[in-house]
């Protein structure tokens, strides 16, 4: 017995000894990715571009103190493949250390490439066992390498953490969830079209010191040129320093719900800051193509469709003071309610929003006419998500309200179900929003009506 114990104990020192030793790859001879560029290249292959955390000027991994920020916590790297690892293992050779996907956040594409198709690309990361099935899926307009070498995260001393907090603000309006595992399921099981973020760049106008203007971040042709409006001071330019020269086409929403807000897409935003990269919008598609874009105005109804509202600030046309918008801080009380008759082919779409009073004319004695405020927000509500969705349904043939997987429980079979994803078209269904709208009645100030 004595014996026995003597192996064992032996066996024992000698399996925890080779499990002391250091196996593969040390920390210090990895370079991890924290983002992907996917572009058109040449010959049917992709501009891939690889960008990496300079993990020797970051100090403490994810503390807000200390360490460098901006630029110089990331490098870029830019190779042209026929696919993803192909790249990834030229980029390999480029710099000292070997590439990990480990830490990768956000993977982008051009919208060249979202429009042919993302099927066989997202397959691969699918297949990855480095990459993670939350990481965060995009289109860049203008493309993908501009966008990724424009990123300037002065906020962050850690890039993931950058990409991490931008893209989980689909809380809030004007950026919606993508995630590369929804994208997969839903080309993988055709029961819903997908709905992403659009990222892209700014363009604004700086002095160069002796009077003139340039563009920065590939700004447009004649940056001299005025931005609208005659010019004062002897011709001087009516463009200020910082001015976004994308912002004028940003479309103005003239509809009673976010009354005179700008429907801004990613690098519309009139913005003065040293990260030219810019979040704003949705790209639509049709199974695994991108077939339009949504502005930040239309993605907040998308989102209050689909439930994914969280809370954000909603801004509506008044007609007693319609040159100052009341504005309100709203939240989905509860998930929508789906009512869809197949056979008169009518869908009936039930919200429930509730909020409070944030912006209002000093005047406005809105207390002592709540409950009109609340059918007038209601209405608007109602109206324009009535409008856009019916308005979608006939440019589109894209199913990103998930309305064909909640039919699934009509059907007796899966055939059936699988038969009528394939045949259904929604623009011939009479659909229609009700918007349920409360303003929350704690501490409201109750003004006497003179």
């Amino acid at each position: 017995m004595n014996k026995a114990r003597v192996i064992i104990t032996i066996i024992i020192v000698v399996l925890a000894l080779s499990l002391s030793g250091c196996m593969g790859t040390e920390p210090n001879e990895i370079a991890y990715i924290v983002a992907l560029g996917i572009d058109e290249g040449d010959n049917d292959s992709y501009k891939i571009t690889v960008q990496y955390a300079k993990t020797a000027q970051i100090s403490g991994g994810a503390s807000e103190e200390g360490g460098k920020a901006g630029s110089e916590i990331v490098d870029n790297v830019t190779v042209e493949a026929p696919n993803i690892y192909s790249g990834i293992g030229t980029a390999n050779y480029i710099v000292s250390k070997t590439f990990s996907l480990s830490h990768a956040k956000l993977i982008v594409f051009s919208e060249e490439v979202a429009e042919k198709g993302l099927k066989s690309l997202i397959e691969t990361f699918a297949r990855s066992d480095e990459l993670r099935p939350d990481v965060f899926i995009a289109v860049a307009v203008g493309g993908a390498n501009e966008y990724l070498t424009s990123v300037n995260p002065e906020m962050e001393v850690n890039p993931a953490q950058y990409y991490q907090l931008i893209y989980q603000k689909n809380n809030l309006m004007g950026i919606p969830s993508g995630e590369a595992k929804d994208f997969f399921f839903g080309i993988s099981t055709g029961d819903y079209d997908s709905i992403i973020p659009v990222a892209g760049v700014i363009e604004t106008q700086e002095s160069d010191g002796s009077g003139s203007e340039s563009s920065e971040s590939g700004g447009s042709e004649g940056g001299g040129e005025s931005g609208g409006g005659d010019s004062e001071g002897g011709g001087e330019s009516s463009r200020q320093e910082g001015d976004n020269e994308k912002e004028k086409e940003a479309r103005l929403n003239k509809n009673n719900f976010e009354y005179n807000i700008k429907n801004y897409i990613a690098g519309e935003a009139s913005v003065e800051k040293k990260n030219k990269s810019e979040e704003i919008g949705s790209a639509i598609f049709e199974d695994d193509k991108m077939v339009g874009l949504l502005g930040s105005v239309e993605t907040e109804i998308c989102q209050l469709i689909n439930g994914d509202y969280t809370y954000s600030y909603m801004t509506f046309y008044d007609e007693e003071n319609p040159e100052i918008p009341a504005t309100i801080k709203a939240a989905q009380e509860k998930k929508p309610k789906y009512n869809i008759d197949l056979d008169n082919k009518r869908i009936e779409i039930e919200l429930f929003i509730e909020g409070d009073l944030y912006s209002l004319p000093s005047e406005y004695n809105v207390e002592n006419r709540l409950e009109k405020f609340e059918e007038e927000a209601q209405s608007d509500i109602s109206e324009a998500c009535t409008e856009f969705i019916n308005n979608f349904f006939e440019k589109y043939n894209s199913d990103i309200f998930n309305l064909k997987r909640k039919t699934k429980s009509k059907f007796m079979t899966n055939a059936e179900y699988e038969e009528f994803k394939e045949s259904v078209d929604f623009k011939e269904y009479e659909i229609s929003v009700k918007a349920n709208f409360k303003i929350r009645r704690t501490g409201l100030v109750i003004k006497e009506e003179k």
